[in-house]
């Protein structure tokens, strides 16, 4: 299923970023009318976040190859105890930073794993949700669940090299300038650490399967919720992490079935993909 890929090194920075951010990597103050529309859009859905056979379906059973995806990542990298491998909570002493958490549907996931998670969102009304869920249904979580609603430029400040592993999920396909975002994530990861991404593949593929089906024909998410000149390549995103000093060590390709509402690891990237990347270390010489 998994497959490592070695970084395609390149010198050329992506040409097509923008100066702002669509939703979480810039200051609240500097948001565009296309940064407003995009949480206001995850907001009106905030309310129906939690029911797994809503709209929501599809990041629902995401979870049952994500979570494993993250969790595997992490230990593969060395970075967690012994004593807690092959435990319920394996990820005991890590902390994990989610950005663009939504409501927490992985977030709360995460911690239950044992991991210290903070999760940060631009939607307030998506905050209010995850508190809320997290206090009524998850109270034993609440030692382990932090949830901010920040933007990850205004997070970083304080959290310079905080975390063990910083989640981007579902999150770049709303984003204009990921650059910037990808930065001030890298910026919160301390070296060694994981970044760990789940995105939309920019293909024909993608758009008919994805968005047009999904959206337009079948109605399995809301109309108008992804665009196709926000989807990025892995390859565009590998280039960007390369820059900032993250080789990425997996990259892995997924497709969602429709009918059963079930995700499945792929050798293709044509549709989805999760990636992977770790931060260097600097040697002494740097």
């Amino acid at each position: 299923m998994m497959r490592n890929l070695s970084l395609l090194k390149r010198s050329n920075l992506l040409a097509r970023n923008v100066s702002l951010d669509a939703g979480l990597g810039t200051d609240c103050k500097q948001q565009t009318a296309e940064t407003i529309r995009e949480v206001r859009h995850h907001e009106n859905l905030a309310a129906n976040w939690w029911n797994k056979k809503g709209q929501m379906a599809a990041l629902h059973a995401l979870n049952e190859i994500r979570v494993p995806l993250i969790r595997d990542g992490i230990v593969a990298r060395g970075n967690v105890n012994s004593r807690y491998i092959n435990t319920t909570k394996v990820l005991s002493g890590q902390r994990l930073l989610e950005v663009g958490c939504g409501a927490g549907l992985l977030t709360e996931q995460l911690a239950r794993l044992g991991a210290q998670v903070t999760g940060i969102d631009l939607g307030e009304e998506l905050i209010k949700t995850a508190k809320e869920h997290l206090s009524n249904c998850s109270a034993e979580l609440t030692d382990r669940v932090q949830y901010k609603m920040e933007p990850i430029d205004q997070h970083v400040k304080a959290n310079l090299e905080s975390y063990d592993a910083v989640i981007v999920s579902e999150v770049l396909e709303h984003v204009d300038d990921k650059a910037a975002l990808l930065s001030a994530c890298v910026k919160t990861l301390k070296p060694g650490g994981s970044i760990f991404i789940t995105t939309m593949n920019k293909t024909i593929p993608m758009w008919i399967g994805g968005v047009v089906l999904g959206e337009y024909v079948l109605n399995i998410a809301p109309k108008g919720t992804h665009h196709w000149e926000k989807m990025i390549a892995p390859l565009d995103v590998q280039r960007i992490l390369d820059t900032m000093n993250c080789q990425t060590v997996l990259v892995n390709g997924s497709t969602y079935d429709f009918c059963r509402n079930t995700w499945r690891w792929i050798n293709s990237t044509q549709l989805c993909y999760a990636l992977q990347a770790v931060k260097q270390i600097p040697t002494e010489s740097s």
